[in-house]
């Protein structure tokens, strides 16, 4: 099996598209690159490989339909996430976090070609978007790669059948369950041994890396719940011997995770 260490040095060049400039205030920064409406998140959606037309349009659709479209990943991160399927060749990608099936059909494109066990399993608990996203899944070709589920993430990954192991595990569901999530994966046993986590928003339109400051003036008042709840994912994975990481300063802030030998 490819060996999937070598993405961690692999990936970090892709970073160096998204520096952090000290010119630029962080909350912008990290917001500007979510919605690509920075000069740099242009220029990154110029210079990449175009989506199907399909992935397009449901990407539109969302950010046209939807208020809390801002859940939705960019179109760059989307083509990140497709590319990260394809160079790590994973076969099984478990997403936590549907939304309106955007992310999933990315990741579904990485895994053409892969034969008969390739598979996006894809967990949402909101019955509206698992609606939306099943007519995009269903209409988009891809459905024979996709596998929606309904229901509480936490209850489902504890029902997956953990003979069957993943690849790839994107979490970018409810901040307040990022270290339940990542400890159910664990211990359940549904990563690979050369599989990754991708963890999204892990610095929340640059406000996480704030935390630390303000506890040092013990005034956390002003935080609200999601950022403190990151900051506490990340510093407990950052602990956790079972496992290494890299926190990328990109998109809204990415951790790539995977097993410590």
């Amino acid at each position: 099996m490819f060996y999937r260490s070598s993405i961690l040095k692999r990936i970090a060049i892709i970073n160096r598209f998204f520096p952090v400039h000290n010119s630029i205030p962080k909350q912008g920064f990290y917001r500007s690159l979510r919605v690509l409406s920075s000069p740099d998140g242009q220029y990154s959606a110029a210079h990449t490989t175009k989506q199907s037309s399909y992935l397009e349009s449901i990407h539109e659709k969302t950010a046209s339909l939807f208020s809390n479209s801002h859940q939705m990943v960019s179109s760059v991160q989307g083509t990140f996430l497709k590319f990260l399927v394809q160079m790590s060749k994973a076969t099984r990608v478990l997403e936590i976090g549907t939304f309106t099936g955007y992310s999933a059909l990315c990741m579904a494109e990485g895994l053409k070609g892969r034969g008969s066990e390739a598979k996006v399993v894809t967990l949402e608990k909101n019955i509206e978007h698992f609606k939306v996203a099943k007519e995009n899944i269903e209409s988009s070709g891809l459905g024979h790669l996709i596998e929606l589920k309904l229901g509480d993430a936490i209850d489902t990954l504890l029902n997956l059948d953990n003979a069957v192991q993943y690849d790839l595990i994107f979490i970018d569901a409810d901040k307040g369950n990022y270290i339940n999530y990542y400890n159910t994966v664990l211990e359940r046993n549904l990563l690979s041994d050369d599989g990754i986590i991708v963890a999204d928003n892990v610095l929340f339109r640059g406000l996480v890396s704030q935390v630390a400051k303000t506890k040092e003036t013990k005034d956390l008042s002003q935080i609200s719940s999601t950022v403190k709840h990151l900051h506490s994912f990340n510093e407990y994975i950052a602990n956790d011997r079972r496992t290494i990481q890299v926190l990328l300063p990109c998109f809204d802030g990415i951790t790539l995770i995977r097993k410590n030998f």
